[in-house]
């Protein structure tokens, strides 16, 4: 049996050697194999790879293909294109696994794909003011805004603005402490992956009203009030113009925050929320200056934009004390419970079933 073997593809012609001795160098091997074939490219056995005259000595028994030079172009055999397209499929699929797997985080989800994510889920965005109105009880003393100018950027004033929503919703008449709520600081907390369709996200908030006890590795699931701090461009232009001293980029067009900007986030945030969560939250988006609280009511998303800090912290209060000690409890459960009316529990149910929830910690 011959020691090596040499098939020119596509015509059968073979060269045999019975020797590796007979065959010399690799540079004298495939020198050979071109003066009688003229240029190309020899495979090496069992292999997609090249032979190159650099390959050490001895080189393998088995057999070669020898895939001809076309005029002057490159080899186009079959073999070759097979392989080409063999990778371009590999590429391909290794694609499609990244982009399935790969989270996308909340904050860079976009108002366009928010509108998608609803219309996913069969849910309707309306103007909570003209859907469900909720009023502010009379004589309040008016809550004074959060400062957020004080701060180089949103990271360094989330201690200081949670501390705030506690004595905001403790002076509207919440109790907070034993039996009662915590805010706690969750900025650096991960806590929400799920996946919508086929498509995963991830994110958080950046402060939470949890009952008191809940420690933050299990905020996820027992979130009461989600708050996302937003700094406005007109806090960062006054931050740097107080503190000169302090490296900080220039601020175009010194504004307050708005919804647009932060609606994909806070979108998705109270949707995933909700696949975790049995029972009822609300999301507050808020730059300290205005306040836009999200809730979910049967197949309604209900926003309420541009709330002022007294309607804000007075509604969500009335929110928490109405529901009674059913939002104190710390234990998680498998169900919202059948005493919750049926325009609280049909969100929370329907998500559960249309979210997939693949993490909470």
């Amino acid at each position: 049996m011959a020691a090596i073997t040499v098939k020119r593809e596509g015509t059968g012609d073979t060269i045999t050697f019975d020797t590796v001795a007979e065959v010399g160098s690799a540079a004298e091997f495939l020198s050979y194999i071109e003066k009688v074939w003229g240029e190309g490219v020899l495979l090496k056995p069992s292999s997609t790879s090249a032979f190159m005259a650099r390959t050490p000595e001895p080189f393998p028994h088995g057999i070669y293909t020898f895939l001809p030079k076309s005029g002057d172009e490159e080899p186009t055999t079959k073999v070759i294109q097979d392989l080409r397209d063999e990778m371009r499929q590999l590429r391909s699929d290794f694609a499609a696994r990244y982009t399935e797997t790969k989270s996308i985080a909340f904050s860079l989800v976009s108002g366009t794909a928010a509108s998608q994510l609803l219309e996913d889920l069969h849910l309707t965005q309306v103007d909570g003011f003209e859907e469900a109105p909720f009023e502010t009880p009379a004589g309040v003393i008016d809550i004074d805004t959060f400062d957020f100018s004080q701060f180089v950027n949103e990271d360094a004033g989330t201690p200081s603005f949670v501390e705030y929503h506690h004595n905001q919703l403790q002076a509207c008449g919440v109790h907070m402490g034993r039996s009662g709520y915590k805010v706690l600081d969750l900025h650096k907390t991960p806590m929400y992956h799920v996946e919508i369709g086929n498509k995963r996200y991830s994110g958080g908030v950046d402060g939470g009203v949890v009952p008191y006890a809940v420690q933050a590795a299990s905020a996820a699931k027992l979130l009461r009030i989600g708050f996302e701090h937003k700094q406005s461009t007109a806090d960062k232009a006054t931050f740097r113009m107080n503190h000169p001293d302090v490296l900080q980029a220039e601020v175009a067009a010194p504004r307050q925050y708005s919804f647009k900007e932060g609606r994909g986030q806070v979108v998705c945030c109270l949707l995933a929320a909700h696949a975790m969560c049995q029972l009822p939250l609300d999301l507050d988006l808020t730059d300290g200056q205005q306040h836009h609280l999200l809730r979910l009511r049967g197949d309604l998303l209900l926003v309420y934009e541009g709330c002022t800090p007294t309607q804000a912290y007075h509604e969500m209060a009335d929110f928490l004390i109405r529901q009674g000690p059913m939002l104190t409890s710390k234990h998680t459960i498998l169900e919202p419970p059948a005493e919750l009316e049926e325009a609280l529990r049909r969100p929370i149910k329907k998500l559960k079933g249309l979210v997939q929830g693949y993490s909470a910690v």
